[in-house]
């Protein structure tokens, strides 16, 4: 075992000695990479030290050279604490001097730093950095000659062949003892006011007064740019409305003036329509009929205690404004009325009735809202509506006889009053009334004596304040019924049927369910094709319309129907004729003109978008034309329901939305250059913004492309149709089926705007 040891220390010892060197080497590298801590020494003593130092005589280079070498390796190291003050040129080839005595560093200036926020700034502001940059540069001598000084053709000072070192270097004492004077003002002013400025608190707030001070100059400025645009903007408007009016006082004078010098002849200018006296007048009266509207009382849910007796306020103040203008109860009893009701179709269900009787010899009169071009068509005997010196002087007179009445009679009395005068004078035999939203509790339903009464179809309206169901809404529809009256309806919703027939029976009446309109076709082959060909209103709201026509022709004119049952699905001769000649512009409505098949219906309901769903589906699926849609909802309420139910099974190419055109009494309002619409305000392109994004989010639940487009006016729509449709090849047009629907401002408007461009180009 003994002898094993030398042999295993002799094959480990080469690896441990290795090692060893590795440990030592490294050590020793680090040693020489790290110097040792000085003590600072304030620059100012340091530089007094310099120059109080006597410079050696410059005759004994030699001798100095000699000794510095004798006496370097025997003379004791200096201390690390003290540094060496670097040499000038003139005390290069000197001896060293004796070594100095140590001088007691002075305490350094400490900056006062209040927080940490100007520590930092002394740190990183762009002052502290510069101040900084200036005492390393200027604060300490240069520790030693600079690069190419020591070489004989670039330094001055170096002695060449021949010269005398004392005369080369008897000016650097001078040049020495002017530099350490500026260099020693430096460092005692830097000493003292060392980070003055960049840490000092005044420092910080002149800082960050300069930095707010100049945003605010910005902001300033931008503020006086924007007031000049806008002034420029006032400016060339200004100039451009006294040029036009400029234009306007000169043309006429123009072709005299200029004479035979002018040879061209002038383009033609579209004049606009001189107004007749008479529908200026009519316009005026408009004006204060709209006035009343604000004072139109909000409908709301009907009380369902039946055992009150106390009359509804607005039809007391109804009846009392009647007899103020004249017309007493008797007058009032004297016309038979036939009442129709409901949330959709009562205007149409009104126009049928008026057909129909009209064609069996009645006369007749209508009272209906809301109309579509005129306020005067709201008012209709025979089937047409007051001229405009009927309206005008029938409202003056009402307005002078109600005008110290208190409370101010609203919108819908006076209409009411209005219409039994026109009723009155014209001599009508019936007068058929459209009753408001408000069901009972609407104006029109003075007519206690009415035994003739309808309901139509049941929904949400966009007066959602009749209630919180359908229920709610069928009670309040249902409180028009009256004893002694015959109630039709073609309600189908269960739970509408059953709060009708329940108010039915508590007052006393029969409640009747018409037949649908296919029964009117099985029962009628001859006029087959003529049922089939009926307008989708008719298809509707038909049957009701007949059936209130047959029960008024059996109270007054029973020689037409004799023999005849309730919910008879015969036609006489007079209800097919009425069938026939029934047209209703802006419902189920459809004007071809050039490419474009445009499809009108004011549906705002969901009911009423459903029908005109299924009708432009049954209208346009057998042909492969591109399906367009123009939709504008006048509020937002449902405007998402109704999109959503117009672009189910059908897919449109494009779906253009547009703001609600100021459409006023069959006119579109136009701006200077006579074509673009003028909008209510910035928030009717809002909404119409609104929809298309509601459309384009339909989009993204179904996966599909978003097609939506936002046009400015319905004339830009049909010229963004035109350009991108009708320039195809070999000159062929591609037909369109545009459908317009959403309100009935926008399908009068279209319906306008068809009208006008069918007039410029009637060949097409």
């Amino acid at each position: 075992m003994h002898s094993v040891l030398p042999l295993m220390y002799r094959r480990h010892s080469s690896h441990l000695k290795a090692l060893q060197w590795t440990i030592q080497s490294s050590q020793n590298f680090f040693k020489m990479s790290f110097k040792a801590p000085s003590i600072k020494v304030p620059k100012a003593a340091a530089i007094k030290e310099l120059a109080n130092k006597p410079t050696q005589s410059q005759s004994q280079p030699s001798q100095s050279q000699s000794q510095s070498s004798a006496t370097q390796p025997t003379q004791p190291p200096q201390p690390a604490e003290i540094k060496k003050n670097p040499l000038s040129l003139g005390a290069i080839s000197s001896p060293p001097p004796p070594p100095p005595t140590p001088i007691s560093p002075k305490p350094a200036v400490q900056p006062k730093i209040p927080d940490q926020r100007a520590k930092w700034l002394a740190k990183v502001s762009p002052e502290s950095q510069r101040k900084a940059k200036l005492a390393a540069g200027k604060g300490a001598p240069p520790s030693g000659p600079p690069k190419n000084q020591f070489n004989q053709g670039n330094n001055h000072n170096f002695p060449m062949a021949g010269q005398s070192s004392s005369a080369n270097f008897s000016a650097a004492p001078k040049a020495q003892v002017s530099w350490q004077q500026k260099v020693e003002k430096t460092a005692e002013t830097e000493d003292s006011g060392a980070f003055k400025g960049a840490s000092s608190e005044s420092q910080r707030k002149n800082w960050m007064n300069r930095m707010q001070g100049s945003q605010q100059r910005k902001q300033n400025q931008w503020v006086k740019e924007m007031q000049a645009k806008q002034q420029a903007g006032k400016d060339i408007q200004a100039q451009k409305m006294q040029k036009m009016e400029f234009q306007k006082t000169t043309t006429p004078a123009a072709p005299a003036t200029q004479g035979a010098a002018a040879p061209s002849t002038p383009q033609p200018v579209e004049k606009p329509v001189e107004k007749s006296p008479e529908h200026l007048a009519y316009l005026d009266a408009i004006k204060q009929l709209n006035s009343y509207q604000v004072l139109e009382p909000t409908s709301g849910r009907a009380s369902t205690k039946s055992s009150r007796k106390e009359q509804d306020p607005v039809i007391e103040q109804t009846l009392e404004c009647l007899e103020k203008s004249g017309f007493t109860k008797k007058d009032l009893m004297a016309i038979p009325v036939i009442q129709v009701a409901g949330s959709k179709g009562r205007g149409s269900t009104c126009a049928i009735v008026e057909s129909i009787l009209r064609c069996h010899g009645v006369k007749t009169g209508v009272l209906s809202s809301p109309h579509l071009f005129l306020t005067s068509e709201r008012i209709r005997i025979d089937g047409e509506p007051l001229s405009d010196v009927q309206f005008t002087e029938l409202f003056w007179k009402i307005n002078t006889d109600l005008a110290n009445m208190q409370p101010t009679p609203s919108y819908n009395k006076i209409m009411t009053v209005m219409a039994f005068h026109a009723f009155q004078q014209a001599g009508v035999e019936v007068a058929i009334l459209e009753v408001g939203n408000g069901g009972a509790s609407d104006a029109t339903n003075i007519a206690s004596h009415a035994q003739t009464i309808g309901i139509t179809t049941l929904g949400w309206e966009q007066s959602s304040n009749l209630g919180n169901s359908l229920r709610d809404i069928a009670w309040t529809k249902a409180s028009i019924m009256k004893p002694e009256a015959n109630i039709y309806t073609n309600v189908t919703q269960p739970e509408c049927c059953e709060v009708l027939a329940q108010k039915a029976k508590q007052i006393g009446v029969q409640l009747h369910r018409v037949p649908t309109f296919a029964d009117y076709i099985e029962g009628n082959m001859s006029n087959k094709l003529l049922m089939n060909k009926a307008n989708y209103s008719m298809r509707l709201n038909g049957s009701l319309a007949v059936q209130l026509a047959y029960d008024f022709l059996k109270r007054h004119k029973p020689e037409y129907v004799v023999g005849w049952e309730n919910n008879a699905t015969l036609l006489t001769p007079g209800a097919s004729r009425g069938i026939e000649i029934f047209e209703q512009p802006g419902n189920f409505d459809f004007i071809r003109h050039d490419m474009f098949n445009v499809y009108l219906d004011s549906a705002d309901t969901f009911e009423s978008m459903m029908a005109c769903r299924d009708w432009f589906y049954t209208r346009t699926r057998a042909n492969r034309h591109p399906k367009i849609l123009l939709f504008n909802k006048v509020n937002e309420f449902n405007a998402k329901d109704l999109l959503t139910i117009i672009r189910s099974n059908l897919r449109y190419e494009e779906a253009c939305f547009v703001p609600n055109p100021n459409y006023f009494e069959g006119e579109i309002l136009a701006e200077e250059d006579g074509k673009a619409m003028v909008w209510h305000g910035m928030e009717e392109l809002q909404r119409a913004k609104r929809n298309a994004g509601n459309w384009r989010a339909l989009c993204e639940e179904n996966g599909k492309r978003d097609n939506s487009q936002l046009s400015i006016s319905i004339n830009a729509f049909f010229e963004y149709l035109t350009n991108k449709y009708g320039k195809q090849k070999y000159g062929m047009k591609n037909e369109l089926d545009v459908l317009v629907t959403g309100s009935r401002q926008l399908v009068a408007a279209t319906m306008s705007c068809l009208r006008k461009m069918k007039s410029a180009n009637p060949w097409q």
